[in-house]
Protein backbone atom coordinates (compact mmCIF):
# COMPACT_ATOMS: atom_id res chain seq x y z
CA UNK A 1 0.00 0.00 0.00
CA UNK A 2 1.38 3.30 -0.74
CA UNK A 3 1.71 5.73 2.04
CA UNK A 4 -0.91 8.45 2.21
CA UNK A 5 1.25 11.87 1.55
CA UNK A 6 -1.53 14.24 3.16
CA UNK A 7 -1.46 11.65 6.17
CA UNK A 8 2.39 12.28 6.30
CA UNK A 9 2.53 15.72 5.99
CA UNK A 10 -0.41 16.10 8.80
CA UNK A 11 1.53 13.81 11.07
CA UNK A 12 4.55 15.81 10.67
CA UNK A 13 3.26 19.08 10.82
CA UNK A 14 1.66 18.07 14.70
CA UNK A 15 4.95 16.77 15.70
CA UNK A 16 6.17 20.52 14.81
CA UNK A 17 3.61 22.12 16.77
CA UNK A 18 3.88 19.61 19.71
CA UNK A 19 7.61 20.38 19.64
CA UNK A 20 7.13 24.32 19.28
CA UNK A 21 4.56 23.91 22.13
CA UNK A 22 7.59 22.07 24.35
CA UNK A 23 9.61 24.34 23.97
CA UNK A 24 6.85 27.65 25.02
CA UNK A 25 5.60 25.22 27.97
CA UNK A 26 9.40 24.78 29.35
CA UNK A 27 9.69 28.43 29.91
CA UNK A 28 6.09 29.35 31.72
CA UNK A 29 6.16 29.57 35.31
CA UNK A 30 3.71 30.08 37.92
CA UNK A 31 4.78 33.54 40.05
CA UNK A 32 3.96 33.59 43.38
CA UNK A 33 3.60 37.27 44.71
CA UNK A 34 0.95 39.33 45.70
CA UNK A 35 -1.69 37.48 43.96
CA UNK A 36 -0.40 34.15 42.01
CA UNK A 37 0.03 34.63 38.12
CA UNK A 38 2.07 33.57 35.30
CA UNK A 39 5.07 34.13 33.83
CA UNK A 40 7.91 34.00 31.38
CA UNK A 41 11.60 33.27 31.52
CA UNK A 42 14.48 34.67 29.89
CA UNK A 43 17.96 34.65 30.46
CA UNK A 44 20.95 37.74 29.65
CA UNK A 45 24.66 37.57 30.51
CA UNK A 46 23.98 33.75 32.35
CA UNK A 47 21.29 35.22 34.57
CA UNK A 48 17.78 34.13 34.49
CA UNK A 49 14.42 36.75 34.22
CA UNK A 50 10.49 36.62 34.95
CA UNK A 51 8.42 38.85 32.85
CA UNK A 52 5.10 38.99 34.14
CA UNK A 53 2.70 41.29 35.46
CA UNK A 54 3.37 43.93 38.07
CA UNK A 55 -0.29 43.42 39.91
CA UNK A 56 0.93 39.82 40.07
CA UNK A 57 3.83 40.56 41.76
CA UNK A 58 2.37 43.55 43.82
CA UNK A 59 3.62 46.39 45.86
CA UNK A 60 7.54 46.09 47.12
CA UNK A 61 7.90 42.11 45.63
CA UNK A 62 8.17 40.39 49.02
CA UNK A 63 8.38 37.02 49.60
CA UNK A 64 8.76 36.07 45.52
CA UNK A 65 9.05 33.18 44.11
CA UNK A 66 8.85 31.29 40.76
CA UNK A 67 8.10 27.47 40.31
CA UNK A 68 8.11 25.63 36.90
CA UNK A 69 5.95 22.57 35.49
CA UNK A 70 8.16 20.30 37.34
CA UNK A 71 7.45 22.08 40.91
CA UNK A 72 11.01 23.58 41.53
CA UNK A 73 10.47 26.21 43.10
CA UNK A 74 13.17 29.12 42.92
CA UNK A 75 13.50 32.89 44.95
CA UNK A 76 12.75 35.52 42.81
CA UNK A 77 13.54 39.59 43.53
CA UNK A 78 11.40 42.99 41.94
CA UNK A 79 14.06 44.01 39.29
CA UNK A 80 11.88 47.07 38.07
CA UNK A 81 8.67 48.27 36.46
CA UNK A 82 8.25 48.65 32.93
CA UNK A 83 5.23 50.37 32.63
CA UNK A 84 1.58 49.17 31.38
CA UNK A 85 1.60 46.68 34.20
CA UNK A 86 4.84 44.60 32.96
CA UNK A 87 7.54 43.96 35.77
CA UNK A 88 10.89 42.30 35.68
CA UNK A 89 11.98 39.89 38.43
CA UNK A 90 15.60 38.46 38.85
CA UNK A 91 15.59 34.59 39.64
CA UNK A 92 17.66 32.70 41.51
CA UNK A 93 17.80 29.99 39.79
CA UNK A 94 21.27 27.98 40.15
CA UNK A 95 20.85 24.24 40.15
CA UNK A 96 17.30 24.43 40.64
CA UNK A 97 15.81 24.79 37.06
CA UNK A 98 16.76 25.96 33.39
CA UNK A 99 15.86 29.19 32.12
CA UNK A 100 14.49 30.21 28.78
CA UNK A 101 16.76 30.28 26.54
CA UNK A 102 14.74 31.19 23.39
CA UNK A 103 12.54 34.59 22.75
CA UNK A 104 10.77 35.42 19.87
CA UNK A 105 12.50 37.65 17.45
CA UNK A 106 11.41 41.29 17.62
CA UNK A 107 9.30 41.80 14.73
CA UNK A 108 5.82 43.69 14.46
CA UNK A 109 2.77 41.45 14.72
CA UNK A 110 -0.06 43.75 13.20
CA UNK A 111 -0.63 41.62 9.79
CA UNK A 112 -0.68 38.16 11.31
CA UNK A 113 -2.89 39.37 14.66
CA UNK A 114 -4.93 41.08 11.93
CA UNK A 115 -5.51 38.34 10.11
CA UNK A 116 -6.36 36.02 13.10
CA UNK A 117 -8.85 38.86 14.41
CA UNK A 118 -10.51 39.07 10.95
CA UNK A 119 -10.74 35.12 10.80
CA UNK A 120 -11.91 34.55 14.08
CA UNK A 121 -8.40 32.16 14.41
CA UNK A 122 -8.15 29.99 17.55
CA UNK A 123 -5.07 30.02 19.56
CA UNK A 124 -4.07 28.79 23.04
CA UNK A 125 -3.13 29.57 26.51
CA UNK A 126 -0.14 28.14 27.95
CA UNK A 127 -0.09 28.43 31.93
CA UNK A 128 1.59 26.12 34.92
CA UNK A 129 -0.82 24.59 37.54
CA UNK A 130 -0.15 24.93 41.18
CA UNK A 131 -0.03 20.92 41.37
CA UNK A 132 2.34 20.56 38.75
CA UNK A 133 2.30 20.49 34.95
CA UNK A 134 1.37 22.37 31.68
CA UNK A 135 -2.00 22.94 31.17
CA UNK A 136 -3.55 24.97 27.74
CA UNK A 137 -6.87 26.31 27.06
CA UNK A 138 -8.17 27.04 23.61
CA UNK A 139 -9.09 30.66 22.58
CA UNK A 140 -10.90 32.83 19.69
CA UNK A 141 -8.86 35.95 18.91
CA UNK A 142 -11.68 38.66 18.66
CA UNK A 143 -9.90 42.45 18.93
CA UNK A 144 -6.76 44.12 18.24
CA UNK A 145 -5.42 47.54 19.48
CA UNK A 146 -1.38 48.73 19.25
CA UNK A 147 -0.27 47.37 22.32
CA UNK A 148 -3.05 44.94 22.99
CA UNK A 149 -4.86 41.72 21.61
CA UNK A 150 -8.31 40.49 22.94
CA UNK A 151 -9.48 36.37 23.29
CA UNK A 152 -12.13 34.72 24.80
CA UNK A 153 -12.19 31.35 25.61
CA UNK A 154 -13.78 28.70 22.89
CA UNK A 155 -15.21 26.60 25.79
CA UNK A 156 -16.25 28.21 29.29
CA UNK A 157 -14.75 27.16 31.66
CA UNK A 158 -14.55 29.39 35.10
CA UNK A 159 -11.50 27.86 36.55
CA UNK A 160 -9.23 29.18 33.55
CA UNK A 161 -9.73 32.70 34.93
CA UNK A 162 -7.73 31.95 37.90
CA UNK A 163 -4.45 33.05 38.56
CA UNK A 164 -4.51 33.46 34.41
CA UNK A 165 -2.73 37.18 34.27
CA UNK A 166 1.00 36.43 32.69
CA UNK A 167 -0.16 33.35 30.85
CA UNK A 168 1.60 33.00 27.02
CA UNK A 169 -0.62 33.49 24.44
CA UNK A 170 0.76 31.08 21.21
CA UNK A 171 -0.90 31.58 17.81
CA UNK A 172 -0.18 28.34 15.87
CA UNK A 173 2.27 27.56 17.94
CA UNK A 174 4.18 31.45 18.46
CA UNK A 175 4.17 33.23 21.11
CA UNK A 176 2.14 36.80 20.45
CA UNK A 177 1.46 37.86 23.99
CA UNK A 178 1.01 37.95 27.68
CA UNK A 179 -2.09 37.98 29.65
CA UNK A 180 -2.46 41.10 31.45
CA UNK A 181 -6.61 40.63 32.73
CA UNK A 182 -9.42 39.59 32.51
CA UNK A 183 -12.93 41.87 31.82
CA UNK A 184 -15.50 39.53 32.26
CA UNK A 185 -15.07 37.07 29.64
CA UNK A 186 -12.46 38.90 27.60
CA UNK A 187 -8.92 38.36 28.27
CA UNK A 188 -6.90 41.16 27.03
CA UNK A 189 -3.56 40.53 26.08
CA UNK A 190 -0.38 42.35 25.90
CA UNK A 191 1.02 41.92 22.79
CA UNK A 192 4.44 40.23 21.92
CA UNK A 193 6.11 43.15 19.84
CA UNK A 194 5.03 45.64 22.49
CA UNK A 195 6.34 43.31 25.24
CA UNK A 196 9.46 43.40 22.80
CA UNK A 197 10.25 47.26 22.64
CA UNK A 198 9.57 47.65 26.24
CA UNK A 199 12.24 45.33 27.23
CA UNK A 200 14.33 45.27 24.33
CA UNK A 201 16.77 47.69 25.89
CA UNK A 202 17.28 45.72 29.28
CA UNK A 203 18.10 42.36 27.32
CA UNK A 204 20.19 43.57 24.83
CA UNK A 205 22.43 45.30 27.09
CA UNK A 206 24.16 41.84 27.33
CA UNK A 207 25.70 43.41 30.54
CA UNK A 208 26.51 41.12 33.58
CA UNK A 209 24.51 41.29 37.43
CA UNK A 210 23.80 44.97 38.38
CA UNK A 211 25.99 45.73 41.32
CA UNK A 212 24.12 46.75 44.10
CA UNK A 213 26.15 49.67 43.88
CA UNK A 214 25.22 50.89 40.70
CA UNK A 215 21.31 50.86 41.57
CA UNK A 216 19.67 54.41 40.94
CA UNK A 217 19.55 56.06 44.21
CA UNK A 218 16.99 58.53 45.58
CA UNK A 219 18.80 60.98 47.84
CA UNK A 220 17.53 61.11 51.57
CA UNK A 221 18.80 62.00 54.63
CA UNK A 222 18.26 61.99 58.08
CA UNK A 223 17.97 58.67 60.57
CA UNK A 224 15.56 56.00 60.62
CA UNK A 225 14.76 54.16 63.99
CA UNK A 226 13.72 50.35 63.10
CA UNK A 227 10.15 49.48 64.37
CA UNK A 228 11.11 45.48 64.25
CA UNK A 229 14.05 43.32 64.18
CA UNK A 230 15.73 43.98 61.34
CA UNK A 231 18.50 42.57 59.39
CA UNK A 232 21.18 44.74 57.75
CA UNK A 233 22.17 42.83 54.40
CA UNK A 234 24.84 43.12 51.73
CA UNK A 235 22.20 44.01 48.53
CA UNK A 236 18.43 45.35 48.16
CA UNK A 237 17.57 41.57 48.45
CA UNK A 238 16.18 39.34 51.07
CA UNK A 239 18.62 36.72 49.96
CA UNK A 240 21.35 38.89 49.97
CA UNK A 241 24.01 37.78 53.14
CA UNK A 242 23.35 39.30 56.83
CA UNK A 243 26.00 42.43 57.85
CA UNK A 244 24.01 42.28 61.26
CA UNK A 245 21.13 42.90 63.06
CA UNK A 246 19.28 45.95 64.59
CA UNK A 247 16.68 45.64 67.37
CA UNK A 248 13.80 47.93 67.98
CA UNK A 249 14.54 51.47 69.07
CA UNK A 250 18.17 51.48 67.26
CA UNK A 251 18.58 54.05 64.72
CA UNK A 252 20.63 53.77 61.29
CA UNK A 253 21.83 57.01 59.08
CA UNK A 254 20.81 56.86 55.47
CA UNK A 255 22.00 57.65 52.67
CA UNK A 256 19.43 56.90 50.25
CA UNK A 257 16.90 54.99 48.77
CA UNK A 258 17.02 52.36 46.23
CA UNK A 259 14.79 53.76 43.39
CA UNK A 260 11.63 51.59 42.68
CA UNK A 261 12.76 49.08 45.54
CA UNK A 262 11.56 49.29 48.88
CA UNK A 263 15.06 49.59 50.75
CA UNK A 264 16.78 52.02 52.65
CA UNK A 265 21.01 52.50 51.80
CA UNK A 266 23.25 53.30 54.17
CA UNK A 267 26.80 52.82 55.28
CA UNK A 268 26.71 49.62 55.94
CA UNK A 269 24.43 47.93 53.48
CA UNK A 270 20.87 48.25 53.06
CA UNK A 271 17.02 47.79 55.39
CA UNK A 272 13.76 47.13 54.60
CA UNK A 273 11.91 50.04 54.09
CA UNK A 274 8.59 48.84 55.81
CA UNK A 275 11.35 47.92 59.10
CA UNK A 276 11.62 50.91 59.87
CA UNK A 277 9.73 54.63 61.20
CA UNK A 278 10.07 57.35 58.11
CA UNK A 279 13.13 60.05 58.57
Amino acid sequence: MRPNRYGILTTALASLLLAAGSVQAAEVVLVNGATQGQGTLRSRSGECFAITPQHVMGLGGVGLTVTNAERVRAPAQHLGDYGDDIALLRVDARGRMTCGATWPRSEPLDELLEEAVRLGRQGTLLRVRPTGGVESHAVRFTALEPRHVEVVLITHNSEAFQGISGSRLLLEGRPVGMVLETLQDTIRVYRQDALNRRLEAFFAGGIGPIPAGDLPLEPRQGRVVVTTRTTVRESPTPFARAIRRLEIGQSIELLGKVKGRPWWQTAEGYVRVAHTAPP
